[in-house]
């Protein structure tokens, strides 16, 4: 089944218009698209319930949204995040970065694949789903638009204080996957490690100890503690060593080395042995302090849920693992897990660049796909 032509330009403007929001992070303010969501896309009069939830970061107000249609127990949710990383130098772009522009079948601009073009995907899923009477009479769609989720998460993090995950049977969560279905993502710990040493004079550095030498010697452990334990979907765990500091001129012994470090671990690597770990490195001569920057957790859906297989039949995709957290990490209970897919139009190579863009046809691919895939099963028909 394909889509009727006047969604089809619903769809494009709303994420002409979405793209053309500059929420840029930092400082990543949504209100202007919060606005208007409720006022043009989520109304009242047809049926949406709205509720405007604020999160605060560095005294800036954020603006994230939970919009629900229908009166069902069983809740499925829908969601995606509305702030997108700067745009840089204007200059680079082809055309401005948040003109919008159709060119070839492509929209143009920042955030249109990560991740507004997932936001409009998942609006003309709810819109189709809005019409079938039966469908609102069984279930709920709610739809969560966050704020922050590439600088620290906050919107997410507010919406989970909120229960917002009561009775959700489904999460559907529309980063851009190129349409393959991911059913996990890697945890992520972000750690910061301090190495003293002792200052001298450059020229008599055994007056002092060196804590760049110090940081060196530690550098292989850092590896070497992740061990070789594998995951089917999500591979191995990784580090990335993103940051070294040390020393305040070439002429003194420094008497302070930090690593940042990025660890993105897999459900077998459990955090709180890998914070062991780190926090007993074995050096004889000599102590290391951590802070922990960030966790999250790594999560896995079972990729064998009816959902998820009809999903997969009906899209011909391929089911992956992603490397990257996302707003899921705040939102699902490790403790007690729902079923849940990262899928989504855009390609994730694509993202974070100069002249960002969206096919536009494949978002709706997505949208017949996630709405046949989602009637399929929880209606036992298409």
């Amino acid at each position: 089944m394909d889509i009727e032509e006047d969604l089809k330009q619903e769809v494009i403007s709303i994420l002409k218009k979405l793209v053309q929001f500059p929420s840029e992070n930092p400082p990543g303010i949504t209100k202007e698209i919060v606005e208007y969501l409720i006022s043009e896309v989520f109304k009242e009069e047809d049926g949406f319930r709205n509720q405007v939830v604020i999160s605060k970061k560095n005294g800036v107000e954020l603006h994230n949204l939970i919009s629900t249609i229908g009166n069902g127990k069983r809740v499925i949710g829908l969601t995606g995040h509305f702030d997108v990383i700067p745009a840089g130098d204007s200059s680079q772009w082809e055309s401005p970065p948040f003109s919008a522009i159709i060119k070839d079948g492509k929209l143009y601009g920042r955030g249109s694949a990560d991740m507004k073009g997932g936001i409009a995907f998942l609006i003309g899923v709810i819109k189709l789903l809005s019409k079938i009477p039966v469908f609102l009479e069984n279930y709920r769609l709610v739809f969560l638009g966050t704020a922050d989720e590439e600088k620290g998460m906050i919107g997410s993090i507010t919406l989970s204080n909120q229960d917002v995950m009561k009775d959700l049977i489904l999460l559907v969560i529309a980063e851009p996957t190129n349409l393959q279905i991911g059913v996990g993502e890697k945890g992520l710990l972000w750690v910061k490690l301090i190495i003293t040493g002792k200052a001298a004079h450059g020229s008599m550095p055994h007056e002092g100890i060196n804590a760049i030498e110090r940081a060196l010697k530690i550098l292989p452990q850092l590896h070497k503690i992740l061990g070789d334990k594998t995951n089917d979907i999500l591979g191995k765990s990784t580090l990335n060593i993103g940051c070294i500091s040390g020393g305040t001129a070439i002429n003194i012994v420094p008497d302070r080395a930090i690593l940042d470090l990025d660890y993105r671990l897999i459900p077998e690597q459990k955090h709180q042995q890998m914070k062991k770990k780190l926090k007993n490195l074995p050096q004889p001569d000599f102590s290391v302090k951590f802070e922990i920057l960030k966790d999250l957790p790594a999560l896995l859906s079972d990729d064998k849920h009816i959902f998820i297989q009809n999903l997969r039949e009906i899209s011909q995709s391929e089911i992956i693992g992603l490397s990257y957290a996302t707003d899921a990490a705040n939102l699902i209970n490790t403790n007690d897990p729902i079923p849940f897919v990262i899928f989504g139009p855009g390609d994730p190579k694509n993202i974070h660049k100069i002249d960002e863009f969206i096919e536009i046809n494949q978002i709706f691919e997505a949208i017949i796909h996630l709405k046949n895939a989602l009637l399929c099963t929880y209606l036992k028909k298409m």
